[in-house]
């Protein structure tokens, strides 16, 4: 009795998978072209609703540590990724979609303007001091953007 019902099942199995067919063999006839019209959402507007607001524009996403310096400027539009502290020096990095040129003059010019002074710059590691600190900006050229990693 119990040999009857495998038998079944395996022969419901085949048949249902459709065991009787070759490989590249078509299933069924071509479906026809259907034309379809807009959805009934397709007219819908916030233009005269009083709660739509625009979005504001977001400079940077994430909160910065408490102990990020006040005094050194963050490159925006840009997107918090990591923090933290490996050894004495604390780190934070960010994502931005601008490309690295762009950032990197940017930042040279943000951190001239906010009174660190350039003690030198090696391709993509930009060196800067202010009254006795140091800080390091690494640029790293992402394939959609840039990452930038603050050391202080």
């Amino acid at each position: 009795m119990r040999l009857v019902g495998i038998v079944l099942s395996s022969l419901l199995m085949v048949g249902a998978c459709g065991g009787n067919k070759t490989p590249g063999e078509e299933a069924s006839k071509p479906l026809a072209p259907v034309e379809v019209d807009e959805g009934p959402e397709a007219g819908l507007t916030t233009e005269f609703d009083e709660y739509a607001a625009a979005r504001p524009v977001q400079e940077m996403a994430g909160i910065l540590p408490s102990d990020f310096p006040s005094d050194v400027p963050v490159f925006s539009p840009s997107s918090l990724v990591d923090f933290g502290s490996p050894g004495t020096e604390r780190f934070v990095e960010l994502d931005t979609s601008a490309p690295i040129e762009g950032v990197r003059a940017t930042l040279e010019s943000q951190l001239s303007s906010s009174g660190w002074r350039s003690s030198g710059s090696g391709g993509d590691v930009l060196t800067f001091t202010k009254a006795g600190r140091q800080l390091r900006v690494v640029l790293q050229d992402l394939s959609a953007g840039t990452r930038i990693r603050y050391e202080y």
